[in-house]
């Protein structure tokens, strides 16, 4: 009894150092470390005259990441991150006639002025990926893949214009608008309007990625180039358009082993 109970203990011991030893092998250190760079956003679509045309701009992306390790090739991970969204549009373009409701205009008038115009939209980031690692995570310097859905919460969000342009009454500019027969004179369009109240505060998207891992130190560093497309429309209202925002992120960061 005494042999079947020593046996039973050496067992339970050899098991539990194949245990650890396969972990060793194939299981990877949760990572956690931190990351910044750039995001290249755009605002695509557009179902009216004032919500197309934009082109991308500059803003920051940033944040906190951890990586856990499920085997040598495949990685759940899970960031949380700032994330500059938006465009711009500069040279002619559309303008509601509601911002000019002193003058006499029929409804629906499109009017067009020569002005720079970039939409600010910051959203709290948070996606969830699987990541695969193309030659294993136990070498110096590893490429990878991931993929995976994100939610954005809207932070805030405003325009910032600037610029001084006639109105007119059509996008080439060769009809100035008028008002008994007299010239409208030059608008100032510098001012920064918030627009958080008509940007929806959730959106969802899908997340892809490529990157490079070097082993360095105590902690891995990582470049990373991304890009993430949201699924639902940003404007609250239908009626003033419908884009969807997306952008491409270009970040370094670095993470320990815990």
């Amino acid at each position: 009894m005494k042999a079947s109970k020593e046996t039973f203990v050496i067992v339970l011991i050899l098991m539990i150092i194949l245990f650890l030893m396969q972990g060793m092998v194939y299981s990877q250190p949760v990572i956690i470390g931190l990351k910044g760079g750039i995001s290249v956003p755009e605002l695509s679509g557009g179902s009216t005259p004032q919500s197309t045309g934009y082109t991308s701009r500059l803003a920051p992306n940033f944040g906190a990441y951890i990586n856990y390790g499920i085997n040598s090739s495949w990685t759940l991970k899970a960031e949380v991150l700032f994330s500059g969204q938006g465009g711009k549009r500069n040279g002619m373009q559309a303008i509601s006639s509601d911002n000019f409701a002193d003058m006499p205009l029929p409804p629906n008038t499109d009017l067009y002025a020569n002005f720079n115009n970039e939409t600010i939209i910051n959203y709290l980031e948070i996606p969830l990926l699987v990541g695969y690692t193309i030659n294993g995570q136990n070498t110096s310097i590893s490429e990878y893949i991931d993929a995976g859905p994100y939610l954005g919460i809207l932070l805030n969000a405003k325009t910032v214009t600037s610029g001084n342009s006639n109105l007119y009454l059509d996008q080439a500019g060769t009809m100035p608008l008028s008002v008994d027969g007299y010239p409208v004179p030059s608008q100032n369009f510098n001012s920064e309007t918030g627009i958080t109240s008509s940007v929806k505060t959730l959106n969802v998207g899908i997340a892809l990625g490529i990157g490079i891992n070097l082993n360095i130190g105590y902690g891995v560093l990582d470049f990373k180039l991304r890009g993430v497309y949201g699924f639902i429309p940003i404007q609250s209202d239908n009626s003033s358009g419908s884009n969807n925002t997306g952008a491409l992120y270009f970040t370094i960061g670095y993470g320990i082993h815990v």
